[in-house]
């Protein structure tokens, strides 16, 4: 384990003291490791769809016959010309 000190500006305080109370019987650590642990998992939900995605593009390339290595080098390269040329 490991002790963060943390600086809230004074704005937060306030609504931060009243998460605390109504939700964690005062304890602002609890409150602060919930937004943490929140944060990381919606993260990490964020990482889990992005995989998905991929996956699903992958599976409907290949359904389309797949692509080669030359065919997408060439794509890549017209595309980063067209991209650097509207610059």
């Amino acid at each position: 384990m490991i002790e963060i000190t943390l600086q809230v500006p004074s704005q937060l305080l306030e609504p931060l003291q009243e998460v605390a109370d109504q939700r964690f019987e005062g304890n602002l650590t609890a409150v602060m490791h919930a937004a943490l642990e929140s944060y990381l998992l919606s993260k990490q939900a964020e990482r889990e769809k992005l995989k998905q995605l991929v996956q699903e593009i992958r599976q409907e390339v290949m359904a389309r016959g797949g692509i080669d290595e030359k065919d997408l080098n060439k794509r890549i390269r017209e595309y980063r010309k067209t991209a650097y040329a509207r610059k």
